[in-house]
């Protein structure tokens, strides 16, 4: 058995050259850089309100399975989805009491991972009050949208439509608008990871959307496109450059968290008392 020696080696064996640092590409990390920001991984801003949305889609989903109703469109009908033909205030809480609506356990297991990932993240880029006005205007947005592609390109039918997904759509359309805007205060790298993240998903989602009959991609692509712009205009967290939460987002927020209670509870009341 051979023994151990104490003495010291050389790092490298004579003769060989060591590898230079700048060229291999290091770049050492800057004690100033802001904390980083991924999807997945969002450091330690705890997604409360990202939390109370997949809550209410739980309670939702099980209320439907618990009592035999994931195969009656009476009974989506009654609780709120989208659809068209019907008076203008009953449309209203209807494009965004449909986002708290699926069609079975894959829907809204898809939904609660994709919600998971961009929720948090909009949370810990932006604000928590600002992730409810993301997902309340842009959610009602997609609604608004699948609603007009449908009235446009098939007039003479009419179409119900259910998920979480423009809701979700309209997040990632923030993140992607974030991920421009912090190009100047993330590292390149982490910024176009957040954008590469994000189109990662939505590309996948809107392919996916092609091949499979009845996915509502007017949904999708509208809240991408309202979440893209409402992203631009939203204050990023001060964690990460930005300046403190304005009071028109706080309010903005709390009257996007309001209406998304009463839609629900419009929800809940019609559905109960049509006896779903």
């Amino acid at each position: 058995m051979s023994s151990v020696s104490d003495e010291p080696r050389d790092p490298l064996p004579p003769g060989e050259q060591g590898i230079d640092v700048d060229e291999a590409g290091f770049v050492p990390p800057d004690p100033d850089e802001p904390p980083p920001v991924e999807l997945g991984r969002v450091g330690d801003v705890l997604p409360w309100n990202t939390s109370a949305v997949l809550l209410a889609w739980a309670l939702v989903f099980f209320w439907f399975a618990s009592r035999s109703q994931m195969d009656l469109n009476d009974a989506y009908l009654a609780w709120g989805a989208n659809v068209d033909g019907r008076p203008p205030l009953e449309t209203a809480w209807r494009l965004l009491a449909s986002t708290f609506l699926h069609a079975g356990a894959a829907h809204v297991g898809m939904n609660a991972v994709s919600l998971l990932l961009f929720g948090s993240s909009v949370e810990a880029v932006f604000s928590r009050w600002a992730f409810w006005i993301v997902y309340t205007f842009g959610g009602a947005a997609a609604s608004a949208g699948s609603l007009g592609w449908h009235a446009w390109r098939h007039p003479e039918t009419s179409r119900m439509s259910v998920g979480g997904s423009g809701a979700i759509f309209a997040l990632g359309g923030a993140l992607l608008a974030s991920a421009m805007r912090l190009r100047g205060r993330l590292a390149v790298g982490r910024a176009r990871a957040l954008a590469a993240g994000a189109l990662f998903l939505l590309t996948q989602s809107l392919v996916a959307g092609f091949s499979h009959l009845g996915t509502d991609n007017a949904a999708h692509a509208s809240g991408l496109v309202a979440g893209f712009a409402i992203g631009a205009l939203l204050p990023v967290s001060e964690r990460l450059g930005g300046s403190r939460t304005p009071a028109a987002v706080t309010i903005a927020g709390a009257v996007a968290v309001a209406l998304a209670v009463a839609a629900l509870g419009c929800a809940a009341v019609n559905g109960l008392r049509a006896g779903y």
